[in-house]
């Protein structure tokens, strides 16, 4: 029996952009697999290893009740992984197809960490200024 490529919404023990970044990177792993030889050594490492640590990023900030640090890290890393992409298109790692699919999925997922970074910065803000409730 095949294991589902991904549980159903309401069995779903993850964030959605936990759930999406999971789905993206899991594409992306898949992708670099058929890099060419000569771009395994050093570009695949540095993509693959870009997106794992946004993975462990937001696993991290998802049991922590300070986040913002881990989310803009996590957000730095997503700039390095979009220059990667870049790269790996201009060299041909990537096909035009698979470099368009990579730029709609990291927007998207920049959008929500971006959210998610400005709760997490808002809440962090509230808890440091004294209360105005005596």
């Amino acid at each position: 029996m095949e294991a589902p490529d991904r549980l159903d919404s309401q069995d779903e023990p993850y964030l959605p952009i936990v759930t999406r970044w999971l789905d993206f990177s899991t594409w992306l792993l898949q992708t670099t697999g058929g890099f060419p030889k000569h771009l395994r050594h050093s570009l695949v490492h540095r993509l693959d290893s870009e997106a794992l640590e946004i993975l462990s990023l937001l696993t991290d900030a998802c049991y922590r009740q300070r986040k913002a640090g881990l989310l803009t890290a996590a957000n730095q890393s997503l700039n390095r992984l979009r220059v990667l992409l870049e790269l790996s298109h201009r060299l041909g790692g990537l096909s035009h197809n698979a470099h368009e699919h990579s730029l709609v999925a990291t927007a998207e997922f920049g959008r929500m960490l971006g959210g998610w970074l400005r709760h997490a910065r808002g809440r962090e803000a509230g808890r440091r200024s004294p209360s105005t409730n005596a």
